[in-house]
């Protein structure tokens, strides 16, 4: 086997796969709430030479290209943008999520672009039921509707529900929604009203990173070609001996 051919064949499918995700990233940079994700990799196998038969002292060592170590979502805050609408909620900081019932369970997200369906019932925009810190959905009356800073609900002085905020291990499922099995409401959540938080993806510094893989890629693709013609050349001068 070629180890040079290996190690940078290597290289090409971890440039691939930060390709997709920068790719998901720049899909979602107006996304409302979504997190961006990120990428790390380590070298997939290390070995250390040795002189004289592996018997000698350490020359140095060959790596075997990098592998995927992890995947994971940053939640960082993203930039909170004033809408004026009184169902519109944005988190602050970066903890914490808002509890919605889906069919396949509870489930959280950040994005607070909420509305009232025909049933009354406190809704996002895909038509999950917004739950309260007790995880019950919530049911608004007619008329206006504020949402405090706590995320406490009012109608007319009246308190109707405290909307869920809840913090913990999140895992993505989808783009805007997360799992979190062992989630914990917020006591005092720090919340903007009348407001959404847009996508964290720094869309600049996304295109930057999209060409700088691509060019890896470009160039471990030629680096592969170069190694296959050297390989041909060898073999054709051993076999002219």
């Amino acid at each position: 086997m070629n180890r040079g051919i290996y190690a940078t064949a290597t290289g090409m499918i971890a440039s691939q796969y930060a390709l997709d995700v920068i790719s998901q990233n720049l899909a979602n940079a107006s996304t409302t709430g979504y997190k961006r994700e990120a990428v790390a990799f380590n070298d997939a196998l290390v070995r250390e030479l040795r002189g004289n038969g592996g018997r000698g002292p350490v020359l140095g060592s060959l790596g075997g290209g990098p592998s995927l170590q992890s995947r994971f979502t940053v939640f960082e805050p993203g930039p909170i943008q004033e809408t004026g609408n009184d169902l519109d909620i944005a988190i602050r900081s970066s903890e914490g999520a808002f509890a919605v019932e889906t069919d396949r369970g509870m489930r959280f997200t950040r994005d607070g672009a909420f509305t009232r369906n025909a049933d009354g019932l406190l809704v996002t925009r895909s038509g999950h039921p917004v739950l309260d810190s007790d995880n019950q959905r919530i049911q608004l009356p007619e008329g206006p509707v504020e949402i405090g800073n706590d995320g406490l609900i009012t109608s007319d002085g009246k308190e109707i529900a405290r909307l869920g905020v809840f913090q913990g291990t999140f895992q993505r499922e989808g783009d805007s929604l997360f799992t979190a099995p062992a989630a914990q409401a917020i006591a005092t959540p720090d919340l903007n009203p009348k407001s959404i938080e847009g996508s964290n993806v720094n869309t600049i510094q996304s295109m930057v990173a999209m060409i700088e893989v691509s060019r890896s890629f470009e160039m471990a693709q030629r680096s592969i070609i170069q190694q296959d013609e050297l390989t041909q050349r060898l073999i054709q001068s051993l076999q002219s001996q």
